[in-house]
């Protein structure tokens, strides 16, 4: 029986399995993140698979009941860097939700590239790569993302897209220039010189292949010899067959051993192209022969390409029916693996053969499959072209609902700092009102302190949030006060008078509060200044008439109003100088002024 010791806090340790029980004494007793983490650096060790598996997942369970988002997301990537099919690929999209999330680009990352390998539908691999690479180029990782467009590019000209194709290879030829990268330039050149191969542009291929051939010189990898092939090709189309064959040569040994089968088939087939060009008909059948032996299980695409030219060259031998026996054959195994375009292009060499012996009947008939069999080719080309474009537009959706979901992000985080800026204005003048320094007794405005306060909290939020904000320096002056009693007149009954007239022209959240004896200051936050001069003209009208109720004041009393805008100054202190220095402005043009600073 398994006994479990609880601790007072936390989670209660669970025990490893028992064919797990030797990785425990390697192990934290406590089940704290330490012990998430050595169970993810022990399934990173070279144990076998099933053990890898059990200490990934182990490690996933506890940081899942440790609330710990990152390291269950750790643990979800390493699950499926290990695993394969459709769980895997649950496990790591999981995983990129989770660092999407936590705000880890790199892991997102990670997480998208490992989807593409799981993927196995070229469409969905291209939605991923699409994502992938728009990631990368965001995260700033050039090497990565170099890589990543490279596959695109081989990814979109297995998909007949070689406009697109030659997009991605070009970007990751400009990444692999600025970062040195010689192994990642000679994929890029190499592919860029096929796309122009298959565009029967040999110049354009040339340029690229000579190019990819001096990085790879010497290196006896597969890269060098798909150079050197694709130089006998490029040579061949040239019609230079003698050099081709040098350069096809030189390619066939190191592709042998180091390339696909497939890409050895058609270095073969561009050998017996030479072969049957210098009149070798012979050695060009024996090489198309080993061609189909090699492309005969999982390259369909190329056995049909090499059967079509073996009926070519059986044609070329004045071999009719074995021509024709061989057409028929790409016929058949054209419509068993659904490869509408060899159908299509082998009717139409059997209605030529057919032409050439003089049936009529035969070529006719083999017209009207070739037309039906175009008609399927073209109809699979259109939705082809369909998936690769909704391909795109979901990778473009992801990308978007991403940028969506980061935007809100950061606006929740904005309109939470915002709630904390306002919450801490809210807790300052509840200090202040209960210390009883939040109001000024003379004029019944707030108070000086309390206006600098409120202030500063209302220029680090709009700096912070990039808000626009607006401050006014309200200066009062008497011209011809009344002689009995004008200092109680004046500061019992002007200041209120000037701080009520302010108070109701604003808004319930802009701040009005004593700046000096004679001056107020008014805070307009978000403001700019143009909305905030309508309300201080109102201010300055409702002084110019306002009736005092004494003989002697009507028209004595004028203000004069400064105004700025934070977008020209940096700093609470500079701002109230500014708004100041526009007060004297305001004065000196005469009373009852406003100036504003533009």
């Amino acid at each position: 029986m398994k006994h479990v010791t609880r601790t007072p806090y936390g989670p209660a340790p669970v025990n490893l399995p028992a064919h797990l029980q030797p990785f425990e004494a390697l192990l934290p007793q406590e089940p704290g993140p330490a012990r998430v983490d050595a169970l993810l650096a022990l399934s990173a060790q070279p144990h076998p698979l099933p053990e890898q598996v059990a200490l990934a997942e182990q490690a996933r369970n506890l940081a899942s009941s440790l609330n710990d988002p990152a390291r269950t997301a750790r643990a979800e990537l390493r699950l499926g860097a290990l695993l394969d099919g459709p769980e895997a690929l649950a496990l790591v999209r999981a995983a990129a939700r989770r660092f999407e999330e936590l705000n880890d680009a790199p892991q997102e990352l990670a997480c998208v590239t490992r989807e593409v390998e799981l993927l196995r539908d070229p469409h969905g691999q291209l939605t991923a790569l699409l994502r992938a690479a728009d990631l990368a180029e965001q995260a700033a990782q050039p090497g990565t993302e170099q890589a990543l467009r490279t596959g695109l590019g081989t990814l979109l000209r297995q998909l007949n897209d070689p406009e697109a194709a030659r997009a991605a290879f070009t970007r990751a030829l400009e990444l692999a220039d600025r970062q040195g990268a010689r192994t990642g330039a000679a994929e890029v050149l190499l592919g860029l010189g096929e796309l122009a191969l298959d565009a029967h542009e040999p110049q354009a291929a040339l340029e690229h292949l000579r190019a990819a051939g001096h990085l790879t010189h010497g290196e006896g990898t597969a890269a060098q010899a798909r150079a050197l092939g694709g130089l006998g090709r490029t040579y061949l189309l040239l019609g230079d067959a003698a050099r081709s064959a040098r350069f096809l040569d030189a390619a066939l040994p190191l592709m042998a051993r180091h390339g696909r089968p497939d890409e050895h088939a058609a270095l073969l087939d561009a050998r017996a192209d030479t072969h049957a060009t210098q009149g070798e008909p012979d050695a060009a059948d024996a090489l198309l022969r080993q061609s189909l032996d090699l492309s005969a299980q999982d390259w369909p695409a190329r056995q049909g390409l090499t059967l079509l030219q073996l009926a070519a060259l059986d044609r070329s031998r004045d071999r009719a029916p074995q021509a024709a026996q061989t057409l028929r054959w790409a016929v058949q195994f054209g419509l068993e693996r659904q490869h509408p375009a060899l159908v299509a292009a082998a009717h139409q060499a059997l209605a030529d053969l057919a032409e050439a012996q003089g049936d009529a009947a035969e070529t006719a008939a083999q017209l009207r499959a070739w037309g039906y069999a175009r008609e399927a080719h073209w109809a699979a080309q259109v939705a082809d072209a369909q998936r690769t474009e909704q391909a795109r537009r979901d990778a473009q959706e992801a990308l978007a609902c991403r940028a969506a979901r980061r935007d809100t992000l950061h606006l929740l985080e904005g309109t939470v700092q915002d709630a904390s800026t306002r919450l801490a204005a809210m807790q300052i003048m509840l200090e202040r009102w209960r210390s009883s320094s939040m109001l000024d007794t003379e004029s019944g405005a707030h108070s000086r302190p309390f206006g600098m306060e409120v202030l500063g909290l209302h220029y680090s939020r709009c700096v912070r949030l990039r808000a626009p904000l607006a401050l006014a320096i309200v200066g009062i002056e008497v011209q011809a006060p009344p002689t009995d009693g004008p200092a109680d007149l004046f500061t019992s009954n002007v200041l209120s008078a000037v701080a009520r007239v302010l108070e109701g022209q604003v808004r319930a959240m802009d701040t009005v509060a004593r700046f000096d004896r004679f001056k107020f200051m008014v805070i307009f936050p978000e403001t700019a200044t143009e909305g905030a001069a309508h309300p201080l003209e109102r201010v300055i009208e409702q002084v110019r008439t306002y009736d005092w109720g004494v003989p002697g004041m009507q028209g004595a009393v004028s203000v004069g109003v400064g105004l700025v805008g934070r977008g020209f100054v940096q700093g609470v202190n500079l701002l109230i100088d500014a708004a100041d220095a526009e007060y004297y402005r305001a004065r000196r043009q005469g009373p009852n002024t406003l100036s504003i600073t533009r």
